[in-house]
């Protein structure tokens, strides 16, 4: 089996991956790649590259540095194309496939009715420039909406405000910027509202603390791994510093979330860097930001990057991409909480027993397991080999694939047998709702589809999301809006993150999302932020 892509590499981005190696196809690879590797650690940055076009060419999976299997798989993708072979190829849609595609007759939630709610390259009331290639999040904190936008592969012939949070007052406001990063760094990896209801010894706080935490990348606070937390009171953000750092390697602090320690009792937030380690803080009022980090990592060693995390039945889990050359280092981990805590290593998820490539899990969630009651299962979206799968606790952590993503999407668009198709959902996580007219429970998974469908019409050039009903079944709903046609190749491409409404005028029958996908750049303004509303009829 081929390794996997992340994307479907476009003709010329292969051309130029295997035209720079074709000029160093006369040394062999691991001394070339030894020659890269500076400081020896196994790893490229972009600054031991010294060439960015081809640093983002071979940087597959976006973690800031390269790997061997990546270098050795752009090698072995000389050529190109757009088809494969359906036997072989792990990114192929195969039309005789036989994966459960369980549809759902409910209607819940996919009559929303899309408008574009904020356009990028315009300037907000105090006359900041608000615009970027990505929506990578939106959060309510506060009664307010924040959107984390990002610059990743900005066209360098447009001005460049850097990465930053923008900001929704009220339903009826417009966005505004909140904060705006440094023009280096090329996004906010992560943004999320955490709510702290105990100190650091475990002692319960009069009232629960809730802070807005966003990630940073080693170019916004250089020499440290550094969050970033908003100060509401001030209206302002703060620097909260976890540890220094030496060596060029590049980092960003890509998860933060909140877990409570079954041992100790105490809540404790988590920050997940792509340099392959976890640190863990606790709430304190005379921290900087508000947060006590301890120095040293609970994980480290990880070769690749820690893609999502989730917490089951008390349990603290994180998912972590799988390295061709070292077995364990990757696959599924629980926290072992108490005063000493530590990490075990599960396993490998999905029976992925050859592992050429990575393997990335997205959007770890629990999910009541209706076998047990009071207990719960794993949801996840597994991109490579494109399906929803199920991971159960009570049975020794065994993966059950609920619905397959290439088959359901693959007939949608009408595939040909053999090609080439990425489905990636779940780019940050699964977002539970209640449906304001039936009650019904869903999570609602956004993602995307490459390549799509073909024609004029808007929806065209949408993005995807999935509604996952209690009962395991799934509906699919598009987000596009009729009178806007997205001007990037590939339309809106993917919903990275879709948020509830925190407006009490919405009444529970909006939905925010944002997204695009920027990959293979240079772009502008191509971030996006859509409102989707449910009709005022109930069905």
């Amino acid at each position: 089996m081929t390794a996997p892509l992340h994307r479907s590499i476009t003709p010329l981005l292969v051309a130029l991956v295997c035209g720079h190696l074709s000029v160093l196809a006369q040394q062999p690879k691991a001394d070339r790649f030894a020659e890269f590797d500076k400081n020896g650690d196994g790893k490229v940055t972009r600054e031991e590259s010294g060439n960015a076009t081809w640093f983002d060419a071979l940087d597959l999976n976006r973690d800031g540095v390269i790997t061997r299997s990546e270098s050795a798989y752009a090698a072995r993708s000389k050529g190109g194309g757009t088809t494969g072979d359906a036997a072989t190829d792990a990114t192929a849609y195969r039309a005789d496939a036989t994966g459960p595609v369980p549809l759902s007759a409910s209607k819940a939630f996919t009559d929303l009715q899309f408008t574009r709610d904020w356009i990028p390259g315009t300037k907000d009331r105090n006359g900041k420039l608000m615009t970027g290639t990505e929506c990578n999040y939106i959060v309510a904190h506060g009664g307010s909406l924040y959107a984390a936008v990002s610059v990743w592969n900005h066209d360098p012939a447009a001005p460049n405000p850097g990465p930053g949070v923008l900001v929704k007052r009220a339903a009826d406001a417009p966005w505004e910027v909140d904060v705006q990063f440094a023009p280096r760094n090329v996004r906010v990896p992560v943004l999320t509202s955490l709510a702290f209801a105990t100190d650091g010894s475990g002692k319960k706080l009069a009232q629960p603390v809730r802070l807005l935490m966003a990630g940073s990348g080693s170019f916004e606070n250089p020499g440290t791994i550094t969050v970033m937390v908003r100060d509401d009171e001030q209206n302002a953000w703060t620097p909260s510093t976890i540890t220094p750092v030496t060596g060029a390697r590049a980092f960003e602090v890509r998860h933060l979330f909140l877990h409570r320690d079954k041992v100790t009792g105490v809540d404790r937030v988590f920050a997940a860097v792509t340099s392959g380690s976890v640190f863990s803080g606790v709430y304190d009022p005379a921290a900087p930001g508000r947060i006590r980090w301890n120095a040293e990592p609970e994980l480290t060693g990880r070769l690749a990057r820690i893609m999502s995390w989730g917490v089951a039945n008390g349990d603290c889990y994180l998912a972590v991409d799988i390295t061709p050359d070292a077995p364990k280092n990757g696959g599924l981990f629980r926290r072992v909480d108490g005063n000493e805590p530590r990490w075990e290593w599960i396993g490998e998820w999905g029976n992925r027993k050859n592992h050429k490539g990575v393997a990335w899990v997205r959007g770890l969630s629990a999910i009541p397991d209706s076998a047990h009651p009071g207990k719960e299962l794993l949801l996840c979206s597994r991109e490579v080999d494109g399906v929803v799968e199920v991971i159960d606790p009570q049975r020794n952590h065994e993966p059950r694939v609920e619905f397959d993503l290439r088959r359901h999407f693959g007939g949608l668009v009408g595939a040909k047998d053999g090609q080439r198709f990425t489905t990636i959902f779940a780019y940050n996580e699964m977002t539970p709702a209640v449906h304001p007219f039936t009650g019904e429970r869903v999570h609602l998974i956004g993602g995307g589809i490459m390549p799509g469908l073909l024609g004029d019409d808007p929806r065209s050039k949408c993005a995807w999301f999935l509604i996952r009903h209690a009962d395991g079944r799934y509906a699919t709903g598009q987000i596009f809006d009729p009178a806007v046609t997205p001007p990037a190749v590939g339309g809106l491409r993917s919903a990275r993150t879709l948020c509830v409404s925190p407006f009490p005028d919405d009444n529970g029958r909006v939905i925010y999302t944002g997204g695009f996908d920027a990959a293979q750049g240079p772009h502008l303004g191509t971030a996006w932020i859509y409102k989707g509303t449910l009709p005022t009829i109930k069905p």
